[in-house]
């Protein structure tokens, strides 16, 4: 956890500071995205709109009722906000504690966390519990609880937490930040938490996304040999209860799985896809990001997800549609070839 001031983060990153003392003072112990953050978090708005304008003469503004629920101790926005921004206040963001205007939202955020999340925070010390069992070759820096099960090889780096009753089996790497549950099982060669596939473009170069928001795992999971699940970016990657996974599974940034998924080997997900509960992913399925995977959906082997999906429904193919309309263009398709 953060222990900042806004006062730090302005002075640090060089940027105008209020005349309000109550606002320098004012703690900082968390970061997260825009839909999640708290009346303590630091967070950003790129300046993206796709509600109606509410302030005048401006198009990159949102309604006043779009913002109505965002809270953040200290929000990055964009230059173009300034003018309706007085001492970091504004009737828009009625509960944002300081608003700071940028040149880059993206990149202000970015390098809040590199300065004050990455180089600053605190871990919780060693921790195992005395019924847990440790191979002598494994390396625990994190928290282990009771009854777990620590195999050959395996790295548990300070920050992880590891939950009661969960296996992991030889050569599992947990990065920090992240937080396993109850009973679940890892095998040889998951990796849990490295940083994401992310990177942005500023000042004419490509630039590296830290992924510090880590991953959440529920309880009762399973993960086959060789699965990777890459940390969150500012909110953090999360895996539901009774959720298992076949070998080879990829699970991007910033992506949410609900409770009781199955995805087979081979398959995966890119960043920030949200996965509702009773999906199933035959083998090989690969979505792109930013898509919605509705409840107790069904995917066919092979299939390639470009679009969100209804829920309840059975797709297969490329791009992946409903299963009968795919088997009609196959068929006609077919017939269209031997003429």
């Amino acid at each position: 956890m953060l222990s900042v001031t806004i006062a730090d983060v302005l002075k640090q990153m060089n940027i105008k500071m209020p005349s309000d003392e109550g606002v320098l003072s004012f703690e900082l112990n968390g970061f997260s995205s825009l839909d999640r953050a708290g009346l303590h978090d630091v967070s950003f708005w790129t300046g993206d709109a796709k509600t109606e304008t509410g302030l005048a003469g401006n198009a990159g503004g949102v309604s006043t009722r779009a913002f109505a629920n965002i809270n953040a101790g200290l929000l990055f926005v964009p230059r173009l906000f300034e003018t309706s921004v007085v001492e970091g206040r504004s009737e828009l963001l009625p509960n944002v504690k300081f608003i700071c205007p940028v040149d880059n939202p993206y990149h202000a955020m970015v390098t809040f966390m590199k300065e004050f999340v990455e180089r600053r925070e605190t871990f919780e010390e060693t921790r195992i519990a005395a019924s847990a069992q440790v191979h002598a070759s494994a390396v625990v820096e994190g928290v282990v609880g009771e009854n777990a099960v620590i195999g050959p090889n395996c790295v548990v780096m300070k920050g992880a937490t590891i939950g009661a009753g969960t296996i992991l089996e030889a050569n599992v790497t947990v990065y920090p930040r992240v937080t396993i549950g109850e009973d679940c099982v890892f095998q040889a060669g998951v990796v849990v938490g490295p940083r994401g596939f992310g990177f942005y473009e500023y000042e004419g170069k490509r630039r590296m996304v830290p992924h510090l928001a880590g991953v959440r795992i529920g309880n009762r999971c399973s993960f086959s040999a060789n699965d990777v699940v890459a940390a969150g970016f500012v909110s953090p990657t999360v895996v539901g209860d009774d959720c298992h996974f076949d070998t080879f599974v990829q699970i991007a940034h910033n992506c949410t799985l609900g409770n009781n998924i199955l995805f087979a080997s081979q398959s995966g997900v890119a960043g920030s896809v949200t996965v509702e509960d009773d999906v199933e992913f035959a083998g090989g399925v690969q979505s792109a990001g930013h898509l919605t995977i509705g409840k107790g959906v069904k995917v066919a082997a092979k299939a390639g997800v470009t679009k969100s999906l209804k829920a309840g429904k059975v797709y297969a193919g490329y791009p992946a549609e409903e299963i009968d309309v795919w088997r009609r263009s196959v068929v006609k398709l077919r017939l269209m070839g031997k003429k």
